[in-house]
């Protein structure tokens, strides 16, 4: 790969441009999948942070921890 750091990415060659697929084919969506808009990802991630803001992780590692345990 060869540094053009002074051209535009349209004007540089497709694998000069830094695009995440590392030499692969860029992933396609199967047709029926539409991708989310930003407003619906924006309330997607306030329901999610909503229903994650009481979980309690200590308390389910010391539930889990205690599974395994028999009490006579």
């Amino acid at each position: 790969m060869t540094a053009h750091v002074d051209l535009e990415p349209a004007e540089r060659l497709p694998e000069d441009v830094p695009d995440g697929t590392f030499g692969h084919a860029r992933h396609r969506l199967p047709a029926h999948i539409t991708p989310c808009t930003p407003a619906e990802q924006a309330r997607h991630y306030t329901d999610l942070s909503q229903a994650l803001a009481g979980l309690s992780i200590r308390d389910l590692l010391r539930r889990h921890s205690n599974q395994g345990e028999t009490r006579d």
